[in-house]
């Protein structure tokens, strides 16, 4: 597909990260253009479709008339920046670092995290009319209550399978 050498030297990420990666990022601009939808890249460009309406073409075998059908056809649209980018040599260097960044843990978030609330809370999840609901911590005692029955199912990150919330969490219900 493509040589992700200076993709893994320079992020940490194994091979099979940065393919798994691209491929979701070449379906999610086939479906965006396929819905009529552009898609921006900061400081890269746009993908955009373009509609070819019906049309009168010519078979290459034949040399036979036809009518083309419609048709979608994808295009890019570089931005200014990138372009001026590759025209200045010293703006794009593809030098590597000269120790590798280490692989980031599975367990911590790859993307910037939000700001550090003044409590870390834990997440749990319910399950409410068939589906999982995430609650934080800090609103079971409040919003929570409302919510969950001492029958409710529950669950957080390290305990072993759902449990009835008097089961897990029997505070709550005293």
């Amino acid at each position: 597909m493509l040589d992700t050498s200076y993709i893994e030297r320079t992020t940490g990420f194994s091979e099979a990260t940065i393919q798994s990666v691209l491929e979701s990022f070449i379906k999610f601009v086939q479906l965006e253009l396929r819905a009529g939808n552009e898609v921006k890249i900061v400081d890269f460009g746009v993908f955009y479709p373009k509609e070819l309406g019906e049309r009168q073409a010519r078979n290459p075998r034949t040399g036979e008339q036809i009518i083309a059908k419609a048709r979608t056809k994808p295009r890019v649209r570089f931005f200014d920046s990138f372009e001026k980018a590759i025209q200045n040599p010293k703006s794009v260097t593809l030098t590597l670092p000269t120790s590798p960044i280490p692989p980031i843990p599975p367990t911590i978030p790859t993307a910037l995290p939000p700001p550090v609330p003044v409590a870390v809370s834990r997440i749990w999840h319910i399950v409410k009319d068939g589906a999982a609901l995430p609650i934080p911590e800090s609103q079971l005692r409040g919003k929570g209550k409302g919510k969950i029955t001492p029958d409710t199912l529950i669950w957080t990150e390290g305990q072993d399978g759902w449990k009835s919330a008097s089961e897990v969490l029997p505070q709550l219900f005293a």
